[in-house]
């Protein structure tokens, strides 16, 4: 086993930017907007960090332990890679059975097109809050 490097990666996915404890999930899924395609689902709400957070749900109905471990490895990969993602967002990427098929180009529109439309609604709700508030107000 090789010790851990001083450098960071470049093709790392740090802690920071996972979502790993149950309460995390949960509370995301409880308290956020969710965009349905045919390959994911994913659930976002505004976080209190600035960082984008993210979690991958890939059950068994999606297949066996390597089609599971492949398909979450994609998706881990395609967020990455999205070279202007928002900002203080947490996230639940929830795989659905297609995506296991699903060719990487199909999966990387699917996964772009759910992370502009959670961020589009969260930014709609907000500004609809934030009119509220100052109606209240005035």
């Amino acid at each position: 086993m090789n010790p851990p490097s001083e450098v960071p990666s470049l093709f790392g996915f740090s802690k920071q930017l996972r979502l790993r404890r149950r309460p995390e999930f949960t509370r995301t899924m409880d308290n956020g907007t969710k965009i349905v395609t045919p390959y994911l689902v994913m659930i976002g709400r505004r976080s209190s960090g600035s960082a984008t957070r993210i979690g991958f749900i890939v059950s068994k109905k999606v297949g066996g332990a390597v089609t599971r471990n492949r398909v979450r490895r994609r998706l881990r990969e395609l967020f990455r890679k999205i070279p202007d993602r928002p900002l203080g967002m947490d996230l639940v990427v929830i795989a659905r059975g297609q995506a296991a098929g699903a060719e990487f180009e199909a999966l990387s529109q699917a996964l772009t097109f759910a992370l502009g439309k959670v961020d589009q609604r969260l930014q709609k709700d907000a500004a609809r809050a934030l009119a509220l508030a100052n109606s209240s107000l005035g």
